[in-house]
C-alpha cells in the first residue's frame, strides 16, 4: 500500500497555506482530506508520482475545496469540539477538578456579594482567560476552534448572568447553580488544553 511521505504532506500544507487557508485546524483537516484522496488514487492503480496526482486532483477540486470546502471543515471542527467538551464533563479529571473549583468559587462568593458586578462577571472572566491559552502557546497562528469556544463563553455568561438575581446563599438552588458553573468551567479548561496539545503535535508533524 502506497503512503504519502512527510515531504508530500508538507508540500500539501505549503500549497494550502499559500492558497489563503490561514486557520491551522481547518488546514490540517484539509490536508488529511487531500492526502486520503491522493493515497486512494495511488492504491487504485495510478502509478504516477505524488506531484502529478496532486496536480490533477487540485485542478479538479481546487475551486470547491478552497471556496466552499471550508464550510464542512469548519462544521466538522465545531462538531468535534462540542463532542469533546461533552465527553470531558464526565471524566474523572473534570469531576475531581470541579470539586476543588466548587470550593474556590464558593469562597469567592462568600467574600463578595454574589449579585455584585464582580460576582456576575468573575466566572466568565476566568473562561475568557482560558480562551487565551492558544494565543499564549501558538502566538499569531489562527484557529477556528477559538471561535467555537466563544460560543461556549457566551452560553456560560448567559447562564451566569441570568441566574445571579435569583440566587440566595445558602440554598439548594445556589449549590446546584455553583455545581453546574464549576463543571462547565473545568470541562472547558480540559477541552481547551486537549485541543492545544493535539494541534501542537499536528503542527510539529507538518
Amino acid at each position: 500500500m502506497r503512503k504519502l511521505t512527510l515531504e508530500d504532506i508538507q508540500f500539501i500544507d505549503t500549497y494550502l497555506r499559500n492558497s489563503d487557508i490561514h486557520y491551522e485546524d481547518v488546514r490540517i483537516e484539509m490536508i488529511d482530506h487531500v492526502a486520503s484522496e491522493i493515497e486512494y488514487r495511488m492504491n487504485e492503480g495510478d502509478t504516477r508520482d505524488f506531484y502529478h496526482i496532486f496536480k490533477e486532483y487540485m485542478v479538479e477540486n481546487k475551486a470547491s475545496l478552497l471556496k466552499e470546502g471550508s464550510k464542512p471543515f469548519n462544521w466538522k471542527i465545531f462538531k468535534s469540539v462540542s463532542i469533546k467538551f461533552l465527553k470531558n464533563l464526565v471524566t474523572w479529571q473534570v469531576l475531581l477538578g470541579s470539586i476543588g473549583c466548587f470550593w474556590i468559587f464558593n469562597e469567592i462568593y462568600s467574600y463578595f456579594y454574589i449579585d455584585s458586578v464582580w460576582g456576575s462577571f468573575f466566572p466568565t472572566f476566568l473562561l475568557v482567560l482560558v480562551a487565551f491559552i492558544p494565543l499564549i502557546v501558538f502566538g499569531k497562528k489562527k484557529f477556528s476552534f477559538i471561535g467555537n469556544f466563544a460560543i461556549l463563553v457566551s452560553i456560560f455568561f448567559s447562564f451566569n448572568y441570568y441566574f445571579i438575581p435569583y440566587l440566595e446563599k445558602p440554598s439548594t438552588f445556589y449549590y446546584i447553580y455553583l455545581g453546574v458553573l464549576t463543571l462547565f468551567f473545568v470541562g472547558s479548561l480540559k477541552t481547551m488544553i486537549s485541543l492545544v496539545v493535539f494541534y501542537k503535535k499536528r503542527i510539529q508533524m507538518a
